[in-house]
């Protein structure tokens, strides 16, 4: 049976949590405490939690924080391939009026949908490593700091897993190609290269499978 934690702040040596059989009501418990906590809002099965909702700054200089949803459940199958989970998240998206997502430690745009526009169906990622296709990314353009090589951007913010403070990224300029393989640069969203990311992967493994069946 799922039901609803709300914490009062993440970064306090003991946290303090209340339980609630209802979304509305860890909605208004949430609501009431003051932007300027780490606040969340989770879901609990069980021994299991995970939060959905974080409040957390944007910027360094942010006092307050503003409403971020966590993607983290998506890692796991668990939570991912729950129906309830999926609708409670897209509840909460709406009735937090949410504009950013938390995902892989920077907190980005909210997407609006889980599918490629058009004028990206056919593009695929050219990492600069084999295999790697995280470093098809070349710069990435943080709210605050301004356009970062991928390296620069992984110095500064490689220990963002563990602090108060998420890098904020808009967009990426990303090395990419057509489908017959023409070298094609990419302006995508931190959302959409997570997508051409996945869809490239998927392209790799296809490909190797073809080449041990050939054998």
């Amino acid at each position: 049976m799922l039901q609803f934690y709300v914490v009062d702040n993440l970064w306090k040596g003991t946290l303090d949590i209340h339980h609630f059989r209802s979304l509305p009501d860890a909605i208004r418990a949430y609501r009431t405490l003051p932007a300027a906590n780490q606040k969340a809002l989770g879901l609990q099965r069980g021994t299991d939690s995970i939060d959905l909702v974080q409040c957390l700054p944007l910027f360094p200089n942010d006092r307050e924080g503003e409403d971020v949803m966590t993607l983290r459940f998506l890692e796991f199958p668990l939570w991912k391939s729950d129906p309830q989970v999926m609708e409670m998240a897209r509840d909460l998206a709406s009735r937090l009026h949410i504009r950013y997502c938390l995902y892989r430690h920077c907190i980005i745009p909210a997407p609006d949908r889980d599918k490629l526009p058009r004028a990206l169906r056919d593009r695929y990622l050219w990492p600069d490593e084999p295999g790697d296709l995280n470093t098809a990314a070349q710069w990435l353009y943080v709210a605050g700091a301004g356009r970062l090589s991928a390296a620069e951007f992984k110095r500064r913010f490689r220990a963002s897993q563990d602090a108060a403070q998420y890098p904020l990224v808009t967009h990426i300029s990303a090395h990419g190609m057509y489908g017959r393989g023409n070298y094609k640069s990419l302006q995508v969203s931190p959302w959409e290269f997570h997508l051409l990311a996945r869809r490239s992967q998927e392209r790799l493994d296809q490909n190797k499978k073809e080449t041990r069946n050939l054998k």
